[in-house]
């Protein structure tokens, strides 16, 4: 019991004192942390964003489609948009999107990026699909069976993937650790939402950090970034937003 209580009292502050810099002693990681997770500076498109959501999602999804996924909170689709903006990945794969709103803080932020979305659920996927039509915005939405196609795609990408998974039903975590074990080896970028979201994600979080392909892992407390740069060490830091 005592040991319980002093996890819980010094893992915020641990989190707290990793957010501003202090014990971080690697550049890369210290300027993704105090310069880009914590940045609160405002970006021109969030605006943009933010009002196509509010004239083109928030008043059209009923009330069963909010409850069959809930749609990306304002501070975690930044958070996705200044990641994107960092690492200017060639390539983004996102799984599961959040009614298009998630793909569309990816698109902005990575204008020069090819966008591939798989979505395992019809609805949502039809839904996104016209969203970016409606908009104008350009993303290549996947209408294959996620398995089959991602197995196609990891054979044909090149390396350095930037993959964002967003939360998905518990049961599609059963397969994607093994589906996505191929992009540890391909020096990969991977962003996990909900990693506490139920225990087959936390499972796959937990041993993503002990694996040793991965170099470097971040633990927002409900997002997950994964860095399989080979020339990085080994670190695993746990912050707060």
């Amino acid at each position: 019991m005592q040991k319980k209580f002093w996890k819980d009292y010094t893992s915020p502050m641990s989190r707290m004192r990793q957010a501003w810099g202090f014990g971080i002693h690697s550049p890369f990681a210290f300027r993704l942390i105090t310069k880009v997770i914590r940045e609160k500076a405002r970006y021109y498109a969030y605006d943009d964003i933010e009002v196509i959501c509010h004239e083109h999602v928030d008043d059209s999804l009923s009330h069963r489609q909010k409850h069959l996924r809930k749609r990306i909170s304002t501070s975690r689709g930044r958070l996705f948009f200044r990641l994107t903006n960092f690492f200017r990945p060639d390539n983004i794969l996102e799984i599961g999107t959040s009614w298009g709103i998630s793909t569309l803080y990816l698109r902005l932020a990575g204008r020069q990026s090819e966008i591939t979305v798989v979505e395992p659920l019809p609805e949502i996927h039809d839904f996104a699909e016209s969203l970016f039509a409606e908009v104008g915005e350009k993303a290549d939405f996947v209408r294959e069976e996620y398995a089959t196609f991602l197995l196609d795609y990891f054979r044909q990408t090149p390396e350095r993937l930037y993959i964002v998974v967003n939360r998905l039903p518990k049961p599609y975590y059963r397969a994607l650790p093994d589906l996505l074990a191929p992009v540890l080896d391909m020096h990969a970028l991977l962003i996990i939402d909900g990693i506490r979201s139920n225990s087959e994600v936390k499972s796959w979080w937990e041993k993503l950090v002990k694996d040793e392909r991965v170099r470097v892992t971040v633990d927002m407390k409900n997002v997950g970034l994964v860095c399989c740069d080979p020339k990085l060490n080994k670190q695993d830091y746990q912050v707060s937003l």
